[in-house]
């Protein structure tokens, strides 16, 4: 470069020329690794570029809480922002190097990919907030959202605080065992999941992998996903729910048409099972994942009617015909169940529990589709109410109907962790809880608390009142909360 420009060209034009010659010479190369370090020649062109331009006198200052938004990074930026304490990465539309990806990792700072173009576009100091666990991106937040993830992170803090004094197992205070295991969005939660001493996966939620992409995912694109979540959970339970979507998770890339009430709509195993295809792949690509696998368990979401289930559970089956004769390596005996969301099912208990291995009551929408009630809607919040009698019955009369025929039931939603719940569920008999893995500590700290006799006699009182006040009244009663200590 020195040498063209004592010839008179350019510094820029040398400099180009200089860059073009050595990133065509490394491409040429027939390995891998030597063709990988055309990134480091881009990396220290763009930088001798900047310094010739003098770019650096129009950058943003340094501070902290800072996202940084850009079309590309190289590994000589990613260092920089660490120096300037930067918390984390949005890469609008471009692309990520091998050594960028690791670098961030390797720094512990929050990397997400976009190809939403026009974030670049957002003026200075424009609040972001950056949600790199569920990989969303949220510009210019309400407060009422800042709260929740600040409430999250807080609960997160308080979990890892308390990760040393987590037991290997859990019991209540008169000694009855209870298993406790997490729900799982991403496979970043799972060392959180293990460091808290989870017993296994309660519920694998599969449809982020759907949701980020512009189109459905392959067997192929879905096989690594769930072969990870196995190997890094070996010789616990998994278990993975069938693709959720439909109401509020909507895939951007489904040419289907609106519906007037989605939440009602196409959705869920309604969904899987009126787009085979897609359902079938998934099958196939969480089989041969479970290869191997001591306890793997598939879960349908949605189920209305036992005819829904076979169907499903068909679906299953015919997956495992074909892997078998196609002399592919996949789990032969997959414990099969259901999630119990929509009143419809608590009749048929019994007859459920003759086909299934297991049951997951979904309490967020079984309470949803009891009351009628739409929960994310701030003008109707006051009809959600958990502890209406319905709905406590309810739960009271699929546990029981599980029990009978020696079948699992545990219980996944919202009413799992909270504390105002928890003497109930355990005193009707749920002896199996799944919560996001930062709720653990907190919740087998309470059960410790609670004597398992003292609950069934709460769960009696509360099941023998008929209105929302004489339960509340129930609640509230001093009493209980000594006991339990709540």
């Amino acid at each position: 470069m020195v040498r063209l420009m004592k010839d008179g060209m350019p510094p820029m034009q040398a400099l180009r020329q200089v860059s073009s010659h050595y990133t065509a010479l490394l491409l040429s190369s027939p390995h891998e690794y030597i063709r990988e370090k055309v990134n480091d020649i881009e990396d220290l062109s763009v930088r001798i570029m900047r310094n010739l331009r003098k770019a650096g006198q129009g950058e943003a200052a340094s501070g902290q809480k800072r996202i940084v938004m850009a079309e590309q990074l190289y590994p000589s930026d990613i260092l920089k922002l660490v120096a300037d304490d930067v918390q984390g990465i949005v890469l609008a539309g471009g692309g990520t190097t091998a050594h960028v990806s690791i670098l961030s990792k390797s720094l512990q700072i929050p990397l997400l990919m976009t190809d939403r173009r026009d974030l670049l576009l957002l003026p200075e100091d424009t609040p972001v907030l950056m949600d790199a666990y569920m990989g969303a991106i949220y510009v210019d937040p309400p407060q009422k959202i800042v709260k929740r993830f600040r409430e999250r992170e807080k609960t997160r803090s308080i979990a890892l605080q308390r990760s040393a004094g987590v037991a290997d197992e859990t019991a209540t205070r008169d000694g009855a065992r209870v298993r406790l295991m997490a729900n799982v969005n991403l496979l970043s939660e799972i060392p959180l999941a293990r460091k808290l001493k989870a017993e296994g996966v309660g519920l694998y939620r599969t449809e982020f992998p759907f949701l980020i992409r512009t189109a459905f995912p392959s067997e192929a694109e879905q096989l690594p996903i769930y072969r990870r979540l196995f190997e890094e959970m070996k010789g616990r339970p998994v278990t993975i729910r069938t693709l959720d979507v439909g109401g509020e998770k909507v895939l951007p890339y489904l040419d289907a048409p609106p519906e007037p009430n989605p939440e009602l709509g196409l959705r869920s195993i309604r969904f899987t099972l009126s787009h085979r295809d897609i359902f079938t792949t998934q099958i196939r690509a969480i089989l041969r994942a479970a290869a191997g696998a001591r306890d793997a368990r598939i879960m349908f979401p949605m189920i209305s009617s036992l005819d829904e289930f076979l169907e499903a559970r068909q679906v299953v089956f015919s997956a495992m015909e074909e892997l078998s004769e196609e002399k592919l390596d996949f789990c032969d005996r997959p414990s099969i169940g259901m999630m119990v969301e929509l009143p419809s099912l608590v009749d048929i208990m019994d007859e459920l529990a003759d086909v299934t291995d297991f049951f997951a009551i979904g309490t967020n929408d079984f309470v949803q589709y009891m009351l009628a009630v739409d929960r994310t809607n701030h003008r109707v919040s006051q009809y959600y109410a958990s502890h209406h009698p319905a709905v406590l019955r309810g739960l009271d009369r699929i546990v029981r109907a599980a029990d009978r025929k020696g079948k699992e039931v545990s219980i996944c939603g919202e009413m799992a962790h909270e504390k105002a719940h928890l003497p109930f569920l355990l005193g009707i008999g749920i002896r199996l809880f799944s919560v996001n893995p930062q709720f653990l500590p907190q919740l087998q700290e309470s059960i410790s608390r609670i004597s398992l006799s003292e609950a069934r006699e709460y769960a009696d009182a509360l099941l023998s009142r008929s209105s929302l006040k004489r339960i509340q009244e129930i609640m509230a009663d001093r009493k209980w909360k000594e006991r339990f200590g709540l």
